[in-house]
């Protein structure tokens, strides 16, 4: 693990990771669906902002995995 600082970054800062894709997503899909439904845009990017957490949180659990299997 000390050979590799880039695992060490996303096992230190991976709940900020998935934060970041989750808001990511949601400003997406709330930029992409305001023009069409106006405020009701608001419904699907709450789902996306779960769905993009959990994306997230996925990949960094899968590093995670990969690293305690690796040492």
């Amino acid at each position: 693990m000390q050979n590799f600082p880039a695992l060490r970054l996303i096992m230190k800062l991976g709940r900020w990771w998935a934060l970041c894709c989750g808001l990511s997503f949601c400003a997406v899909a709330m930029l992409a669906l305001y023009p069409l439904i106006g405020l009701f845009a608001m419904l699907p990017a709450i789902f996306a902002l779960g769905f993009g957490y959990y994306l997230g949180k996925s990949y960094v659990e899968l590093i995670t995995i990969i690293i305690t299997t690796v040492n």
